[in-house]
Formats: structure tokens, C-alpha cells, sequence
């Protein structure tokens, strides 16, 4: 016996209008019991009838249309019951730090970062600011996804992605409100202008909307992508997206650095870690969002934004964590300034030391090009397919910091003052002061034979020695 109502049932003739709500929502419940073949015969004279865009009425239908046992069943996400007894932000933190190391060799920075972190992922709606947590490190198998899969154990509604369209991001992220878990991003972000827009516009509470046209008939809509998100990636950040995220540099493993092996098909054994999250999240949302906490000063204006709902975090959590935090975001600063300089910055930053070396005011355009080469560390000696870069390519970069070559008689060349303004703007925000160790404020007992080697050797950071030449004085 067929269930479904007859279409030829349901009277939608427009002289019948204007309906009452009522009415209106009696039709739509007609319009559900109908076959999918049903209702797609006759849904363009029912949205006309009720005075309804077509592609609102199919939201209105499939809304009211009863769900199967499987769907039921099928839900992407778990509904997380808070833990039943207050939590102690401080503990809760310690404990999730644990679990991270447990799992992961890390930065000395990063575990607090990541511990912080996932607190937030629970608490993103008290943020103005969400920072994408990155992991990055030069080569594979240096624990990129495992980081990512640890850390998919303790935030809320877990997504994972290996490579993702953007519409499947917008949506999902509209939907279910996930923390978006995108892994091997280095295969497709980099040729991906749109999703790394979206990834981008998602950093600002304000700004976290995309704008698609939808349905037969294009209506425009807006989609929100506020979420937390977590990327890893072999190599280097988008210079946009990588001014958005606190970074983790991992590396491969050394023979002594033992840590457990994680299995995802035990993820349940952290879920109260999670129920835990979720009540300390919910018990201090209203803190979290009065919150203005200090940040940094050795952090440039980004990095502050970046840092500011993680040391609200900390700060509401108290014990060691606000100290520790802040200890944490600085390390990790001073660790990614070298990696996270775009060309250009990385361009000045060579001159600048070259100007430094020669104690010259000027330099010809051939001999830049030729000490830019001789630095180990930067791209300019294998520019293009193994050959170097051109006095051209060199003028090129620089033209967008104002900078140009000067001419005096048959020779170009670079007048030191001619950088002051772009020296000034760019090389001058990079993080100089050595940081207090993290593990000396998380670990009282610990030896600070190790702490003090980790502050001498920031004490003593100088990026002229990366140069072959010219930091040895043999020129």
C-alpha cells in the first residue's frame, strides 16, 4: 500500500492565497509525505503557489520530512555531555599537555600552545580572533599527522580533511559548527586561491562570512566560517594564512625520543578530556568573553591578535598557565621569524646585513646579486630551475617597499638610506629578547641545565652568522 500523500491531493491553485502561516505550514507537511519523484513534479508550481523561492521551500520540506532510523544514527558529530562536577582550568591544562606529550615530540613551546589551544577550540565563541593552529616541518614522517590526530581527540566535532573543496568547508562549517582538522594541506593550498580566502576571512569573528549564490533560482546567501581550524603541512605556510596561525615546527624524531604510538580506534579512552573541556568552557564563557587580557609586547601587531583569546584562556585558568603562555607564544615567535618571513622580508633582511657586513652606503646592483647568493640559508642562488637570481628579479621584489635602483654613470646601485623607510616597517617587529623558559614555569623540579642552554642560545641568536662570507670577515 502506497504511504505517500497524492500530489493531485494537494490543492495549491493561487486564487486560493493569501494563506495564513498555519495554512502555509499545513501544505509544506502535505508536500513532505510525497516520493522524492512527487514532489519534484510539482514543487515549482507549490513555491509559486505559497509565494516561496523554490530552493526555500525544498528547505522547508526536507526540514519536515521524517528522519530514518539510520539517519538518526548517522550523526558526523557526537553530542559531548558535560563533565558533571566543576573542573579546574589549571589541572584540565596540565592534563591535556600530558596527553599531548605523550604522543608527540615537541618544540618545548609547543605543548602549552597546543594545550591552550584546544580549550579554545571549546570556548571559540568567546573569541573575536580565532588563530589557526599549524602544524609545519620540512620533510614527511616528522609526526605532522599524529599531532593533528591528538589534537582531533580533545577539541568538539572533530572534522577531518585531506583536501577539501571549499563549498563542502562553508557548508559543513555552517552546519554543524566543527573544528576542521586539514591535513597534507602542502598537496592543494598553495594552488587554491579560494579556500585559502575562506581560511583567511575565518581568522576575524566579524569578517567570517562567504557569500554563494544557491539554488535553481541563484539566490545569493551568506555562510559563516567561523571555526577553529588545525593545518599540517610539509614546508611553508601561505604568507597570508601563516600571519594567522601560531605555528609548530616539527621535526623528525631522533632514536632517544621515545613517545607512545596513537591510535585513533581508541580515541574514546580521552573523551573525558573532552566532557571536561566542554564543562570548564561553559562554566566561564561569560569570563572568557570580559576578558582583556595583556599580551606580549615582543609580539608584532598580528601575533598580539593571534595571542589574545589564548592568554585570556590561560589567565582564566590561572595557576602557572598565564606566565607559562606567554613564555610560550614568545618562544614560539622567536622560532618561526626566520621561517615566516615572506620573499620580501627575507630580501631585506639579506640586504640589510649586507649593508651591515660592508659598513658601505652603497652597493652596485651586480655585487648585491652576488653577496645575496652567498647566502646559505635564503633562496637567491638557486632563484629559478637552479640558476640564480638577476639584478631584475632583485629590482623586481623590492619595487613594492619603494625601494629602486639609483644610476650613476654606467652602473646601478643601492643607497643604504633608501631602505630606512622599508628597514623600519618590516625588519623591526621581529621578537629580540630572550623568553623565560616554559618548561621552568611548568616544572619546578627540573634541572635548569637545559633551560639556561635554551636562553643562552636566544641570547646569543644572530641571524649574521648565516651568512658564509661576510660574518667570517673574509671580505
Amino acid at each position: 500500500m502506497n504511504s505517500h500523500a497524492n500530489p493531485d491531493d494537494i490543492s495549491l491553485e493561487a486564487e486560493e492565497f493569501p494563506f495564513s502561516q498555519s495554512q502555509a505550514e499545513a501544505k509544506i507537511a502535505e508536500l513532505s509525505k510525497l516520493s522524492e519523484l512527487e514532489y519534484e513534479q510539482c514543487r515549482e508550481d507549490a513555491a509559486k503557489a505559497l509565494c516561496l523561492r523554490v530552493s526555500k521551500l525544498d528547505e522547508f520540506v526536507s526540514a519536515m520530512r521524517p528522519k530514518s532510523p539510520e539517519e538518526e544514527s548517522s550523526k558526523p558529530f557526537e553530542d559531548m555531555d558535560p563533565w558533571v562536577d566543576p573542573v579546574d582550568g589549571a589541572e584540565l591544562l596540565s592534563e591535556i599537555q600530558a596527553t599531548i606529550l605523550r604522543f608527540s615530540v615537541l618544540p618545548e613551546h609547543s605543548a602549552p600552545l597546543m594545550a591552550v589551544w584546544a580549550l579554545h577550540a571549546w570556548s571559540h565563541d568567546t573569541a573575536d580572533i580565532s588563530p589557526v593552529l599549524a602544524f609545519v616541518s620540512p620533510e614527511k614522517r616528522c609526526g605532522k599527522t599524529t599531532a593533528l590526530s591528538v589534537m582531533s581527540a580533545l577539541v568538539p566535532k572533530a572534522m577531518h580533511a585531506v583536501n577539501i573543496s571549499t563549498s563542502v568547508l562553508f557548508r559543513v562549517v555552517e552546519k554543524y559548527r566543527p573544528t576542521v582538522l586539514i591535513d597534507e594541506a602542502d598537496t592543494f593550498l598553495e594552488a587554491n586561491d579560494e579556500l585559502r580566502g575562506v581560511l583567511n576571512g575565518g581568522h576575524n569573528r566579524q569578517s567570517a562570512y562567504v557569500w554563494r549564490s544557491v539554488g535553481d533560482d541563484h539566490e545569493p546567501r551568506q555562510f559563516r566560517v567561523w571555526a577553529p581550524k588545525c593545518i599540517a603541512m610539509i614546508g611553508k605556510l601561505p604568507d597570508t594564512l601563516e600571519d594567522r596561525a601560531l605555528v609548530v615546527h616539527l621535526r623528525r624524531k631522533q632514536e632517544g625520543e621515545k613517545v607512545e604510538r596513537f591510535r585513533a580506534d581508541r580515541i574514546n579512552e580521552f573523551r573525558h578530556l573532552r566532557q571536561k573541556a566542554a564543562r570548564w568552557a561553559a562554566d566561564h564563557e561569560q569570563l572568557l568573553r570580559d576578558s582583556d587580557p595583556s599580551v606580549p609586547d615582543e609580539l608584532n601587531d598580528r601575533a598580539q591578535d593571534n595571542s589574545r583569546s589564548i592568554c585570556a584562556i590561560a589567565d582564566v585558568a590561572g595557576g602557572d598557565w598565564p606566565k607559562a603562555i606567554r613564555a610560550a607564544l614568545v618562544g614560539s615567535a622567536i622560532q618561526s621569524d626566520e621561517d615566516s618571513a615572506s620573499t620580501g622580508v627575507t630580501l631585506l633582511r639579506d640586504i640589510s646585513e649586507i649593508f651591515e657586513s660592508r659598513r658601505a652606503d652603497r652597493i652596485g646592483s651586480t655585487e648585491m646579486v652576488e653577496a645575496l647568493c652567498e647566502f646559505e640559508e635564503s633562496p637567491w642562488a638557486d632563484w629559478r630551475r637552479g640558476t640564480p637570481i638577476t639584478t631584475r628579479g632583485v629590482a623586481k621584489l623590492l619595487k613594492p617597499f619603494g625601494v629602486v635602483p639609483r644610476r650613476d654613470m654606467n652602473q646601478r646601485f643601492y643607497g643604504r638610506s633608501d631602505f630606512a623607510d622599508a628597514f623600519n616597517r618590516y625588519l623591526s617587529d621581529s621578537p629580540k629578547t630572550s623568553v623565560i623558559s616554559v618548561i621552568s614555569v611548568m616544572d619546578k623540579d627540573k634541572s635548569l641545565k637545559d633551560m639556561e642552554n635554551y636562553n643562552d642560545a636566544l641570547k646569543g641568536y644572530d641571524a649574521s652568522k648565516r651568512h658564509k662570507k661576510y660574518a667570517q670577515g673574509e671580505v
